[in-house]
């Protein structure tokens, strides 16, 4: 269902102009759509990603310290211009800064289901599956699984997915059998899933993110439940090797000093899906965070994946202490993407021509 919430109509700002005041200003602008992402230059702020400014309006957030409200393009003025009267009144001049103040864009706003709470009595709280591989029924529950026995999940170990709301908006499910139906399901907008961070919990996945200042981007729920039991809980799972605009909104919010892409590592395959998803992601990341903030670290050989290797008892915390070589590490990614250039956008091939010719 689809509701258009129509706002108070006013003149819209040039996006040419906005840009040449905050190019002027100092702000190094990260285009991203509708919006650039820049730094705080009004406290010195050196997260590329910590404001989003609209393009059309000026309307800017400050995620790391704005608590995600929408304010004027006069306060961001105000604030960076706060020693610069002069300069401040001129450039208020060339703008209707009260169009500015209250115009608010219209919104498309999807509606998304939202599931009742009382869904989850229909599951069994049946932990065999998971216990057999080394998962402890303590982590079973924090994850709120269990065992369908009929409907569209019939046969599969079902985990609710929870909004910022503490809402269930949709389920994914795990075969229990060898049966020729695929191994996982979805039900919900799968994209719009930020897994398992919003898990309703005293300690919830969001707070280990924010006090951690790291987080492990991962392909599966069972990846997810072996890092959580081995007490490596800052984990995101992307249900493949995609990361979504909405996983990357989520990681922009917050001030990280890492992010670890730990997706599968397929190397006894003709094709290393895990790896060549790791790249991607390295790069589609690198448009948003400095690349020192980025870090790919595959599953040890010769584990395909966390799962696996937290089954065969191997020892996350000491994988998660190795030191890697970041440089060599970027390097080796820009290289891959110069001989690849199909598997990659084009403006992402031309970003890392032009690193490698500086």
């Amino acid at each position: 269902m689809k509701v258009e919430q129509q706002k108070k109509s006013q003149t819209l700002i040039s996006s040419d102009v906005l840009r040449g005041i905050l190019d002027k200003l100092g702000y190094n602008l990260l285009d991203c759509g509708n919006h650039w992402r820049t730094n705080a230059l009004f406290r010195n702020g050196d997260n590329p990603t910590a404001i989003q400014i609209y393009k059309n309006t000026g309307v800017w957030i400050d995620y790391t310290h704005g608590n995600n409200k929408s304010r004027p393009f006069e306060a961001l003025l105000q604030l960076t211009l706060k020693d610069d009267k002069k300069q401040l009144q001129e450039i208020l001049k060339s703008l209707d800064s009260e169009e500015v103040k209250d115009y608010k864009p219209k919104e498309l706003i999807e509606m998304e289901k939202i599931y009742p709470e009382s869904s989850l009595k229909r599951l069994f709280p049946n932990y065999h599956f998971y216990n057999q591989r080394k998962i402890s029924e303590e982590t079973q529950k924090f994850f709120r699984v269990g065992l369908s026995g009929s409907g569209q999940m019939y046969r599969r170990m079902v985990f609710p997915i929870y909004n910022e709301h503490s809402q269930i908006i949709g389920f994914s499910g795990r075969r229990v059998d060898e049966g020729s139906y695929s191994k996982w399901k979805h039900i919900g907008r799968k994209k719009r899933w930020i897994y398992p961070c919003h898990i309703p919990a005293e300690e919830s996945i969001d707070q280990v993110i924010d006090e951690s200042e790291s987080v492990y981007i991962v392909e599966s729920i069972g990846d997810a439940m072996a890092f959580y039991e081995q007490g490596i809980k800052n984990v995101i799972c992307i249900f493949g090797t995609s990361v979504s605009s909405y996983v990357i909104n989520y990681l922009c919010s917050k001030d990280l000093k890492k992010i670890y892409i730990s997706t599968n590592n397929d190397f006894d395959s003709s094709k290393n899906n895990g790896l060549i998803g790791a790249f991607q992601a390295y790069m589609k990341l690198g448009d948003f965070f400095n690349l020192d903030q980025l870090e790919i670290r595959l599953p040890p050989k010769p584990f395909n994946d966390f799962g696996k290797a937290h089954e065969e008892d191997y020892n996350l915390k000491q994988w998660q202490l190795r030191e890697i070589n970041t440089e060599e590490q970027t390097n080796y990614i820009f290289s891959y993407v110069k001989n690849h250039p199909s598997l990659f956008t084009k403006k992402q091939v031309q970003k890392v021509l032009k690193i490698l010719n500086e």
